[in-house]
């Protein structure tokens, strides 16, 4: 996926069911490489499990890993030739590159409903005192972000926003163009106030997450945290549910503008990244289970 952006929301909910969310494309090989460390290492940033919950939670974890490149990885290839494709067209419309992103949030959402059982299960025998450990986190990450992206005023969040953007484009197009530079400034200020509803949203998550642990108990559970992990969007408010697909429109309509005005080496340099990155990927394909081959 050459793009990266925030969403928060969904990469919390992921992490909290065991962290399988492949995340920085332009690193995918070296996290796929390490995914047996690496995930339960970033769980431990919201989550300090004992040993007990660890050895509960390997087998599951390597389930949820056989599942993913078995049954997933063949698709994210396949969305990778189709982004080949799109990139080596002449003009691509704001419409396809939506359709495609739209592609990848079905993947992200897949994983959701693969690890929710094992989310609910490990989430279920959090103790008091990891559940307030986990609430600590949560508040720290929020101050921390808080600070970083909405406390500085808006011209200077909407300038950030677009260096943020070109840093993880230059790996994949190279040094951008005076008028690509252009199209992703133009782009920055559409989002506006982006900052500020993606953070009040995050919150509202999070706190609907905190007050569901406190009735893990309960037998209700299960249900609300499979809505926590699969129905984020409920979770919105009506502020945010009429931004959102704006600025998904946007970042594709910047996309279709950045691949107009991209110079031949750039449209190459991007093409061979993307069949390179499959050709990594592809190395982690396995074979379906038995029983499900």
């Amino acid at each position: 996926m050459i793009l990266h952006w925030r969403i928060s929301s969904k990469r919390l909910a992921l992490l909290l069911a065991v962290g399988l969310l492949l995340s920085a494309c332009s690193r995918i090989d070296l996290i796929y490489r390490n995914l047996d460390w690496l995930l339960p290492w970033r769980l431990d940033h919201y989550l300090n499990l004992d040993s007990q919950q660890r050895a509960w939670l390997g087998p599951r974890l390597q389930a949820h890993l056989d599942w993913h490149c078995s049954r997933e990885l063949p698709r994210n290839l396949a969305w990778l030739q189709r982004s080949r494709e799109l990139v080596e067209q002449p003009q691509v419309s704001t419409a396809q590159l939506a359709e495609h992103l739209a592609q990848a949030d079905a993947a992200l959402q897949r994983i959701a409903v693969q690890i929710t059982p094992t989310a609910v299960a490990l989430l279920q025998s959090l103790s008091a005192e990891q559940v307030a450990e986990l609430q600590a986190t949560l508040q720290e990450d929020y101050h921390d972000d808080r600070q970083a992206y909405l406390e500085p005023p808006l011209a200077v969040q909407i300038s950030e926003r677009a260096e943020r953007m070109e840093q993880r484009l230059e790996p994949w197009f190279g040094r951008l163009n005076a008028t690509q530079r252009r199209h992703l400034s133009h782009w920055a200020q559409a989002l506006g106030e982006q900052n500020r509803l993606w953070l009040r949203n995050r919150l509202r998550w999070q706190a609907a997450l905190l007050a569901a642990l406190q009735e893990r108990d309960s037998d209700v559970f299960a249900a609300r945290m499979t809505r926590l992990l699969q129905a984020r969007e409920s979770f919105q408010d009506a502020e945010y549910r009429q931004a959102y697909p704006h600025a998904r429109r946007a970042t594709a309509a910047l996309f279709s503008r950045l691949l107009a005005s991209a110079e031949p080496r750039q449209r190459q340099r991007l093409s061979q990244r993307l069949r390179q990155f499959a050709r990594d990927l592809a190395k982690h394909l396995c074979p379906l289970p038995p029983a499900q081959a």
